[in-house]
């Protein structure tokens, strides 16, 4: 691929992502607060967190396979960014729960693939050390674009369901402008690794899923990863709930909780960026998993706002861990003709063990709330932080590489 500028490539996908994340972070944190104010219900929380985990990644593993083989991850990258873009404004429309939770969904299988063609791709471009750059530079651009928005969101924002229709339409437009990035970058659809055309005969699924799955190393991963998801996802349909009804927080609350968070997150990225190659993935993904223990915990014993901000700054080291270790350690240990499935088949089983969670947490949270108040969720919440902690152990067992 002598002939592909890769500064060019790399400084393209930063922008695209800077864009992305300015659409993105103007309405999707704020999703589960928006179908909190159309219903109160638990069950439908849970819903929306299961539906929008497993789904997503059924049709990854299915589809992983296929996109590997047909090696055209630009034109795959265009077409679900075009879809996603739609699909937020065809949300602005709709104040009906029901019918919320099934296009947010349907947006999360979108960029579910989207997700996947991105990572296949940068496997494929980049070289191993490059990549660790590449995901960091990223993360980091994409942070300080999501600092922005927060602080303009706290600022300007009236915490009003209608101003926040108004978001979801203004994040269709950006996002379909940053589109037009990867329509710039079809040409690189021409090339793999050592500039070898793609072909063959189409994949198996199942025989992939089989290929992977007998990975030793992967396999390690993968279990560790399905069993802490379970337990972590079981407080995800609480959280809005709380900032809403417990901690009585406003849109605008929620922007200085995530501009807060944004700015311990991208800190922590950029040191990280510095010190990647210099460390273990394998104790940096327990030190991770260690760290998620911070959010049902402060939950579970805060009394004022200030102190779940103190959680989100505490957490953020920790998220930045996470956003780059976890797909770069994948990456290291994927065939390297099947990065996507590799990613598709650990999405998997994140998003059936979250599905599964989740679920749980909702039905779950209708009996903490039985009795007309929310307090109840407090001691469901350290219950919560006692289970990431002990699923932290099985992270101990995976391969350690660099």
């Amino acid at each position: 691929m002598s002939s592909v500028d890769r500064g060019k490539v790399f400084r393209g996908v930063v922008a695209r992502q800077a864009l992305a994340s300015l659409a993105d972070n103007f309405s999707a944190p704020y999703i589960g607060y928006y179908l909190a104010s159309l219903s109160t219900s638990g069950v439908l929380q849970g819903v929306l967190q299961f539906s929008t985990n497993s789904l997503p990644t059924a049709v990854q593993v299915l589809l992983g396979p296929f996109i590997d083989w047909w090696g055209r991850y630009v034109t795959v990258l265009l077409a679900t960014s075009v879809c996603a873009s739609l699909l937020w404004l065809v949300i602005s429309l709709t104040t009906v729960p029901e019918v919320l939770v099934g296009l947010v969904t349907l947006r999360a299988v979108v960029v579910g693939l989207t997700g996947l063609a991105f990572t296949a791709f940068v496997g494929v471009l980049f070289t191993a050390s490059a990549r660790g750059r590449l995901l960091s530079a990223v993360n980091v651009v994409s942070q300080l674009v999501a600092l922005v928005v927060f602080v303009v969101t706290a600022t300007i924002i009236n915490p009003g369901i209608d101003v926040l229709r108004v978001l979801f339409i203004f994040s269709g437009l950006v996002s379909l402008a940053a589109s037009a990035i990867w329509v710039r970058l079809l040409y690189l659809d021409k090339y793999v690794v050592d500039g070898k055309p793609r072909g063959g005969e189409p994949p198996n699924p199942l025989r992939s899923i089989g290929e992977v799955a007998s990975d030793r190393s992967f396999r390690k991963l993968y279990t560790a990863y399905a069993a802490y998801i379970v337990v972590m996802s079981i407080a995800w349909p609480w959280f809005p709930v709380a900032q809403k009804y417990i901690y009585k927080m406003s849109v605008s609350d929620l922007a200085v909780m995530n501009a807060v968070s944004t700015v311990s997150t991208m800190v922590s990225q950029y040191l990280l960026m510095r010190y990647l190659g210099r460390l273990s993935m394998k104790w940096l993904i327990v030190a991770s998993r260690v760290g998620f223990v911070i959010p049902p915990l402060f939950y579970g014993v805060a009394r004022e706002p200030w102190q779940i901000y103190l959680s989100s700054i505490l957490t953020g080291p920790f998220s930045a861990i996470g956003n780059v270790v976890v797909p770069l350690y994948v990456l290291n240990i994927a065939k390297k003709s099947m990065y996507a499935s590799y990613t598709a088949l650990l999405n998997f089983s994140q998003g059936i063990a979250a599905a599964v969670g989740s679920m749980l947490g909702g039905v779950l949270m209708d009996v903490a709330i039985s009795s007309g108040s929310y307090e109840p969720l407090r001691q469901y919440f350290l219950a919560v932080a006692a289970l990431r902690l002990t699923l932290t152990a099985p992270f101990l067992r995976i391969d350690d590489i660099k």
